[in-house]
């Protein structure tokens, strides 16, 4: 089954969110949604997803354990990556994390956390520089 991205309705409001992704529920079945909220598929098509950010204009970013940081947008998922890494995605390594820099609004600065393979594998924190749905073509630091 190809894992999904649910979330309570309430028109996505980060503060009020409770995040499903099929493929990450437990053993014994889906989480319970609290009363006054409705589970509401986002989006599919998402591969081993592994973290998750709302940017302050309402996109959602998911990380892809396998190094793809996607975009839903409008409630679509956007079929060309932000930005796709090169990342040793053994067991518990990958993409593993995405967030918006305080004044994303005006420097448009997003930050991932990846397991890199260069020059050996390690952890790397990195800033990229949006640029409408994707990454600044070499604006990375």
């Amino acid at each position: 089954m190809r894992p999904s991205v649910r979330i309570p309705s309430s028109r996505y409001t980060p503060g009020l969110l409770t995040l499903v992704l099929v493929g990450w529920s437990t053993a014994a079945g889906a989480a319970t949604v609290p009363a006054g909220f409705a589970e509401t598929l986002v989006s599919d098509g998402i591969s081993s997803p592994t973290a998750m950010a709302f940017a302050p204009d309402g996109r959602i970013f998911v990380c892809e354990q396998g190094g793809r940081l996607r975009v839903i947008k409008n409630g679509a998922l956007l079929a060309t990556p932000f930005v796709t890494l090169t990342v040793d995605a053994a067991g518990e390594r990958g993409l593993l994390g995405v967030a918006f820099d305080p004044n994303f609004a005006s420097n448009s600065f997003v930050y991932v956390y990846y397991t890199a393979t260069t020059p050996a594998i390690h952890n790397r924190l990195s800033r990229f520089t949006a640029m409408g749905d994707v990454a600044q073509a070499g604006a990375s630091t």
